[in-house]
């Protein structure tokens, strides 16, 4: 892409005048990098101008300094006379690196607590566990959270007792659903018994974590039936960019049964096209390879064909919108689900969440006639148990099980 002219701008004037004015250019040139159109470029330039002359009035004898305080309060200006838009807060964000890097802005440094020793080591022990990025992330956002609501200012967690775990527990988590509640207290129940081994605190006190009650087996899994999942399938438009890259999206989720992280992180390196197959990182990382149905294929080519950007990554999916990055995360692809299910119009089912189409394959696989163990072999669970809530959907071998009831001959 061409680089815009800006010099018709009333604020151009400025900006060259502005002691500064190289880190400007390196944020129209990040912009260009990314794929940014040349409005969004022109909004961001406008921008920086209206900061420039901000910062400028407020130190009228020093117009070359510059302070990280500045931008907060350019901003609050911003919001107080409303016209604060989507992308100002980013568009600083890059102008404060670029004038960092250009030694003209010191940075800011936010004052560390020394709960962030504990998660630095404690985020060191998970990555030697194996544990996954994602997962790590995960357990340090928690950890972070527990650690900065018990600490003592004087004696940190030293003295942490049962009581206090509880008490915790019982404040920071009223009114969560089961689901959630078994993730989170068994993320805390690994930093507990981390900060024992550790010498933290001298008690192990991960018995203080109750074991919520488990209905997971209480109730069926929310699936769709066939004739929903054409429906979402077919509401993809494939005229477009974005609708390629979710047609092949929601394929892979519901023809192949991958969780949502799995197609968020899948690479070009793992399909073998003429072999027909494609690897799987999934979790635990453990690999698997799938047959690559021919459909699937024939989406995410065209998508690669047809609208996946130039990258040096290679990710296969990436975003639309600018940036034009890669997915990092299994969020794009739930979102994508999200939408497509509610531009369908899917009705009466418990859950609009990613994992629907895991449900809806194996419900599918089952009434098929697969058995749990070759279904165990396609979902790739570690714990063949796991697959058991799905032989709920074998009606006709549940029927062969059941006893007649007693009341036929009293």
């Amino acid at each position: 892409m061409t680089v815009p002219s800006f010099a018709g701008m009333h604020c151009w004037k400025l900006i060259e005048d502005w002691p500064h004015r190289q880190s400007v250019d390196s944020v129209v040139l990040y912009m260009i990098d990314k794929g940014y159109t040349q409005q969004s470029i022109i909004r961001s330039v406008r921008l920086v101008g209206a900061f420039i002359k901000f910062q400028i009035d407020h130190h009228k004898a020093e117009p070359g300094r510059i302070e990280p305080a500045d931008f907060g309060r350019f901003i609050a200006r911003r919001a107080a006379d409303g016209k604060l838009q989507n992308g100002n807060r980013a568009t600083l964000r890059r102008l404060q690196v670029e004038l960092v890097a250009a030694g003209a802005l010191c940075p800011m440094i936010e004052p560390v607590h020394q709960a962030e020793a504990v998660l630095t080591l404690y985020g060191a022990e998970l990555r030697r566990r194996g544990y996954s990025k994602q997962s790590i992330s995960g357990h340090i956002w928690c950890a972070r959270r527990f650690l900065l609501g018990v600490w003592d200012d004087y004696s940190g967690i030293s003295g942490l007792t049962h009581i206090e775990v509880r008490a915790y527990l019982t404040k920071s988590f009223a009114g969560c659903s089961s689901n959630s509640l078994g993730t989170w207290f068994g993320h805390i129940r690994v930093l507990l018994r981390f900060l024992h081994t550790s010498g933290h605190i001298e008690q192990n006190l991960s018995p203080a974590v109750p074991s919520p009650r488990n209905l997971r087996f209480s109730t069926l899994p929310s699936y769709m039936s066939v004739a929903q999942l054409e429906a979402v399938l077919k509401n993809c438009d494939l005229s477009t960019v974005s609708g390629r890259r979710d047609h092949a999206v929601l394929l892979l989720l519901s023809r192949l049964g991958l969780r949502a992280s799995e197609v968020a992180l899948l690479s070009l390196d793992d399909i073998d096209w003429q072999s027909g197959l494609l690897r799987v990182h999934g979790k635990g990382g453990r690999v698997a390879t799938m047959p690559l149905p021919s459909d699937v294929g024939t989406a995410i080519a065209d998508y690669v064909l047809n609208g996946r950007p130039i990258s040096g990554s290679r990710t296969i999916f990436h975003r639309v919108v600018t940036p034009c990055t890669p997915f990092a995360t299994a969020t794009p692809v739930i979102l994508i689900a999200r939408r497509s299910l509610k531009r369908a119009g899917v009705t009466g089912t418990r859950s609009h969440h990613a994992h629907i189409f895991r449900h809806t394959f194996a419900t599918v696989a089952v009434r098929s006639g697969v058995g749990m163990t070759e279904l165990a072999q396609l979902l790739r669970h570690k714990d063949p148990s796991t697959t058991r809530i799905y032989a709920k959907f074998d009606l006709e071998r549940l029927r062969s099980l059941s006893r007649p009831w007693v009341g036929e001959v009293l």
